[in-house]
């Protein structure tokens, strides 16, 4: 005896939703790959996506030599890895500091591509670099270490010593990244004794490094959390030949929505200090855009 695909309902109904279940998980799928890709792509170039314009300088100033080292990843790759770029000013007047800044330079280009969500890691891995440099040069020279690494729309940073991280936005300046100088113990200790900060900026040591890469175990300072960029956003990566030569009050004026034109007027401005003891400046500035087809 036959029995027909209608003589059985219950057949009619687990079939049905079979197909109600294929075609839900499908819409699913499609959903969420559509929402990773969407991910994947947030803050590269077309659509209305962020990108990234990027200049930089570097100038020996009133120094026999230039003892700055400056890295930027391959801008083609920003759409994989994202990009990285660095600054590292090497200690003046020892004698290693330009020697050691090219070698942290070097290693940070090995890092390439950077783990964007390894930032401990991260870290670690360059304080153990700097152990390494401790026991090769036994303090006969440091370098500092300014560093960002950008994916998409946030951005992660590293320092060591005194070289600035400085994020524009509104027109605003803003130093990221606190200075591991003297100068910065001696605002400490004598906000806690409610007392004045003016003797700090005199004081001749304040601008002494009380950490650097070269030292032995430094104190990484990294980015515990992404920081959001956004369209109309400047980063500036630099040494402090840059920043004391040329104050935040004043550098929103050299600003511009081009980062070559940015850099431009910086580096002009530091030449027209004319500073008898200008030290090496440079800088890395990123123009963050909104891309459109």
């Amino acid at each position: 005896m036959q029995v027909s695909f209608s003589d059985r309902p219950y057949l009619q109904s687990a079939v049905f939703a079979a197909l109600v279940l294929f075609v839900v998980t499908a819409v699913a799928f499609i959903w969420v790959a559509h929402v990773y890709y969407r991910k994947k792509l947030s803050g590269l170039p077309g659509g209305n996506e962020l990108y990234l314009e990027c200049a930089y300088f570097s100038e020996i100033g009133k120094r026999p030599s230039q003892q700055d080292s400056v890295f930027i990843s391959s801008l083609d790759d920003y759409r994989k890895y994202g990009i990285t770029a660095l600054v590292a000013d090497g200690m003046g007047g020892m004698r290693y500091g330009g020697e050691i800044a090219q070698k942290v330079a070097d290693f940070v280009e090995g890092m390439c591509p950077m783990s964007f969500f390894a930032t401990e890691q991260n870290a670690d891995i360059l304080r153990s670099f700097s152990n390494e440099l401790y026991e090769e040069y036994k303090l006969q020279g440091g370098s500092t270490l300014a560093l960002v690494n950008i994916s998409g729309n946030y951005m992660n940073y590293y320092s060591v010593g005194d070289s600035d991280i400085i994020l524009i936005r509104d027109g605003t300046p803003t130093i990221l990244n606190p200075r591991q100088n003297y100068m910065t113990l001696l605002i400490k200790s004598l906000c806690r004794n409610n007392k004045t900060t003016q003797t700090a900026y005199t004081n001749a040591k304040a601008k002494a490094l009380i950490d650097f890469m070269g030292n032995q175990d430094p104190k990484v300072i990294y980015t515990r959390k992404p920081i959001r960029i956004f369209d109309g956003d400047k980063i500036i990566v630099s040494s402090d030949g840059l920043t004391d030569a040329v104050s935040l009050r004043h550098m929103k004026h050299y600003i511009k929505d081009s980062a070559s034109v940015t850099a431009t007027l910086l580096k002009r401005a530091v030449a027209g200090r004319k500073r008898p003891k200008q030290d090496n400046y440079t800088a890395i500035v990123f123009s963050v855009k909104r891309g459109y087809l």
